[in-house]
C-alpha cells in the first residue's frame, strides 16, 4: 500500500513538470540548438553502465542534459531527459509501472535541480543572457548535487518499499558512490558552457571524443567493482555451504534431520525482517547461528542427546555445556558478522532465569531471542523417534505459556501473528537425507568383537564374580547351535542379569515384525509380575524409542515405560538402562533394566548391559532362525501327509 502511494505520488509530480516543460517550449521556443544536445544525449545514452544489484545505471549522457539546462533552461533538458528515459524503457520493455516511474523520476529530480541552479545564480539561461561564467560555477554544483540526490533517492526510497528495508542503508550501500559520475558529468558540462560562450558551438563539438573515453573509463572502474562483489558473492556462498555441511553433521548427532535447521533458518530470517531488523551483517549473523547454534552439542554425550524424557540434574548439567563449548568453537572463525554473541545467548530466559551466564531483556541480542522462539516451534512441531508431532495450536500455546518468562514477549507475538507467510521453500536435498542416513547407521552399528575384547579393561579384577557372569554371556553367544530354543537363551539370559544385577527388575522385548511392536518373550526381578504380557510399538515410550532409534538409553525415566505401574513396585521403580539388541543390521528386540535408583545403577553397569547385549542378541537371533525353520520343516511334513491316499484294489 505504502509503495503503491508513493508511485503514484511520483507518477503525478513528474507528469506535471514534464507537461509544464511542453507548454514552456510551445510558448516560448528554445534556440533550435538545444535539439543538438538532446541528439547528443539520446545517442550517448546507449553507453550506460547497468548494475544487477539494484535498479540503477550510470550513464554519460547526464552530461548533455545537465549542459541543455544551463545553456537553454529546465523546460528544454526536462522534456529531454523525459523522452530519453521513455526510449530506453520501451527497447527494454520495461513494464508499464517502471517504465512510468524511470520517465517521471529523472524529469522531476532534473527540473527540480535547475530551477535550483537558476534561483541561485539570480541569472537567465546563458544561451538567452550574457551570464558572467564564473558566477556559474556554484549554480551548476547546486544542479548536480540536487539532481543526484533526488534521483538517487527516489530510487532508494522505492527499492527499500518493495524489500522492506532501510532507503538510507539502500542509498548509502548502491548509490552513495554514484555521486562520483554526477560531479564528473557536472564538471565536463562546465568545460562544454565555457567552450558554447567563449568560443563557439563547433568548438564545444570538437571536446565530444572526452566523453567516450570518460565512459570507459568509469566502466573499467565500475567493472572491477562488480567482479570483486560477485568474488564476494561466491565466497558468502562458499562460507554458507561449508556452514550448512558442520550443521548436518551436528544433527546427525543428534538424531534432528538436517530440515529442522533449514526450517529454524528460515523461521528466524522472517521473523527477523517482521521485527524491523535489517542490517546486512545482523540478518547473516541469524543465518549461521540458525544453522550452528548446536555446534558445542558434539560435546555431550549421544545418550544425553537422545534421551527421551527429563534429564537429571548431572544430565542436565553436562547438557548446559554445549553453548559455551559451542560459542567457544565458533569463535576460533573469524566470522565478519556477530555470530558468537547469538550463540552464546541462544539458552538465555527473558527474565534471566537461563543459561549459562543469566543475561536478561534486552541485554540478550535480538538474533538469541527470533533463534530461541523459532527454534522451541520448530522441535515442537517436527516429530522425534520418541513422539508424535504437536500441533502448531498446541505449539504456539507453549509459547504463550513461555512469554514474558522464558522468551521476549515481542518477539512470541510477532512470530504468533506473521508464522504463518513465512515461506520455507525447499529445505532439505535428497543428496542431504542419504548422507545423514548413512551417518545414523554407522552410529547406530555395533562392533560385538570391540565390546568382547574391552570386557577385561572394564572389569577388574578378571576373577571377580560380576567377570564370570559377563563371560558367561559371551559363552552363551558362541555355545549357541541347533538345539537351543529362544525361551532357553532368554531365560538363561535373565538368570544371570539378575545375578549381575539383583535390586533390578529386566524384560526381554522380542520384536513383533507382522506387528511393527516390541513384546515381552521373559521378564526377570523384583516387579517381574508387572512386566510379563506388556508390548510397545517401534517409537513408543522408552523401549520403542531405542528399538526405532537403535540406540542405547542410559539413565532413562522407568515412567515412561511403565507409566503408573512404578509405584506398584517395592520400591518403587525409577531410572531405566534400555539397549537395542542388534544382529548385524537386524533388530532383534531390545534388553531394558528398571532400578529404583534414577542413575540405573551407575555407569559401570550400563556399559556391562551394553556390552552383554550383542552376544544376547546374537544367541537369540540363531535360536529364532532355528525355531522358524522347524516350524517350516513340520509345514512341509504336515502337507506331504495330507497327500497320502488310501487305494483299494
Amino acid at each position: 500500500m505504502k509503495l503503491r502511494a508513493y508511485l503514484s505520488l511520483v507518477y503525478v509530480l513528474g507528469g506535471l513538470v514534464v507537461l509544464q516543460s511542453f507548454f514552456a517550449l510551445l510558448n516560448e521556443p528554445a534556440p533550435p540548438a538545444w535539439l543538438i544536445f538532446a541528439a547528443l544525449a539520446f545517442v550517448a545514452g546507449s553507453f550506460k553502465l547497468d548494475f544487477a544489484s539494484v535498479s540503477a545505471t550510470i550513464s554519460v549522457n547526464d552530461t548533455f542534459f545537465i549542459t541543455t539546462a544551463v545553456l537553454f533552461g529546465p523546460a528544454p533538458a526536462t522534456f529531454a531527459i523525459a523522452a530519453d528515459s521513455l526510449v530506453a524503457s520501451l527497447r527494454k520493455k520495461d513494464p508499464p509501472r517502471r517504465m512510468a516511474f524511470n520517465v517521471a523520476a529523472p524529469a522531476l529530480s532534473l527540473w527540480v535541480g535547475a530551477q535550483t541552479c537558476f534561483l541561485i545564480a539570480g541569472v537567465a539561461p546563458v544561451a538567452r543572457g550574457h551570464a558572467p561564467i564564473g558566477s556559474l560555477a556554484l549554480p551548476l554544483m547546486a544542479l548536480a548535487v540536487v539532481y543526484f540526490l533526488l534521483n538517487s533517492g527516489l530510487t532508494a526510497i522505492a527499492v527499500a518499499l518493495d524489500s522492506r528495508q532501510s532507503a538510507i542503508d539502500i542509498w548509502k550501500r548502491h548509490f552513495m558512490w554514484v555521486s562520483v559520475s554526477y560531479l564528473a558529468a557536472a564538471s565536463a558540462a562546465f568545460c562544454l558552457i565555457l567552450l558554447v560562450q567563449q568560443v563557439s558551438l563547433a568548438a564545444a563539438i570538437m571536446v565530444l571524443p572526452l566523453v567516450p573515453v570518460f565512459y570507459l573509463t568509469l566502466r573499467s572502474s565500475f567493472g572491477r567493482l562488480t567482479d570483486a562483489r560477485r568474488h564476494l558473492v561466491d565466497l558468502d556462498r562458499l562460507y554458507l555451504s561449508t556452514i550448512e555441511t558442520l550443521a548436518m553433521a551436528i544433527d546427525a548427532k543428534d538424531d534432528v534431520t538436517h530440515s529442522h535447521v533449514r526450517r529454524v533458518q528460515a523461521y528466524a530470517v522472517g521473523l527477523a525482517g517482521a521485527l524491523g531488523v535489517d542490517e546486512e551483517p545482523t540478518i547473516k549473523a541469524i543465518k549461521a547461528a540458525a544453522l550452528l547454534h548446536d555446534t558445542g552439542k558434539l560435546a555431550v554425550p549421544e545418550h544425553i542427546l537422545n534421551k527421551p524424557g527429563k534429564l537429571t540434574a548431572s544430565e542436565f548439567e553436562k547438557m548446559k555445556l554445549h553453548v559455551d563449548v559451542g560459542a567457544d568453537i565458533l569463535s576460533l572463525v573469524d566470522f565478519p558478522y556477530p555470530v558468537v554473541p547469538i550463540v552464546r545467548c541462544h539458552h538465555e530466559n527473558w527474565d534471566g532465569s537461563g543459561y549459562p551466564r543469566g543475561v536478561s531483556g534486552e541485554a540478550i541480542p535480538i538474533g538469541a531471542r527470533i533463534l530461541s522462539v523459532v527454534d522451541c516451534y520448530d522441535a515442537l512441531t517436527s516429530d522425534r523417534p520418541y513422539r508424535r508431532a504437536m500441533t502448531d495450536e498446541a505449539a504456539l500455546d507453549i509459547l504463550r505459556q513461555r512469554r514474558g518468562s522464558m522468551y521476549d514477549p515481542h518477539v512470541v507475538d510477532t512470530f504468533i501473528s506473521m508464522y504463518r507467510g513465512i515461506e520455507l521453500g525447499a529445505v532439505d536435498r535428497p543428496e542431504q537425507r542419504d548422507v545423514l542416513r548413512r551417518i545414523s547407521e554407522s552410529r547406530a552399528d555395533t562392533d560385538t568383537s570391540a565390546a568382547e575384547s574391552s570386557i577385561a579393561a572394564v572389569l577388574a579384577p578378571p576373577q571377580s564374580s560380576v567377570a564370570s557372569e559377563v563371560l558367561a554371556f559371551v559363552n552363551l553367544s558362541r555355545i549357541a547351535n541347533g538345539d537351543g530354543r529362544v525361551a532357553d537363551i532368554v531365560a538363561l539370559s535373565a538368570k544371570l542379569l539378575a545375578s549381575l544385577a539383583p535390586d533390578a527388575t529386566g524384560a526381554f522385548y522380542l520384536l513383533d515384525s507382522a506387528r511393527d511392536r516390541l513384546t515381552v518373550a521373559d521378564a526377570f526381578g523384583p516387579a517381574a509380575h508387572l512386566l510379563r504380557g506388556r508390548s510397545v510399538g517401534i517409537g513408543q515410550r522408552l523401549s520403542g524409542w531405542v528399538a526405532a532409534s537403535r540406540q542405547a538409553m542410559i539413565n532413562g525415566d522407568a515412567t515412561l515405560d511403565l507409566q503408573d505401574h512404578v509405584e506398584r513396585a517395592a520400591p518403587p521403580l525409577c531410572g531405566a538402562v534400555s539397549v537395542p539388541l542388534l544382529m548385524g543390521e537386524s533388530l532383534v528386540g531390545v534388553l531394558t533394566l528398571y532400578t529404583p535408583r534414577r542413575d540405573a545403577g551407575g555407569e559401570n553397569r550400563s556399559r556391562i548391559v551394553q556390552m552383554i547385549a550383542p552376544h544376547i542378541a546374537s544367541a537369540l537371533h540363531a535360536a529364532m532362525r532355528l525355531e522358524t525353520s522347524r516350524s517350516e520343516e513340520k509345514g512341509s511334513e504336515k502337507a506331504a501327509a495330507r497327500e497320502l491316499r488310501l487305494v483299494r484294489r
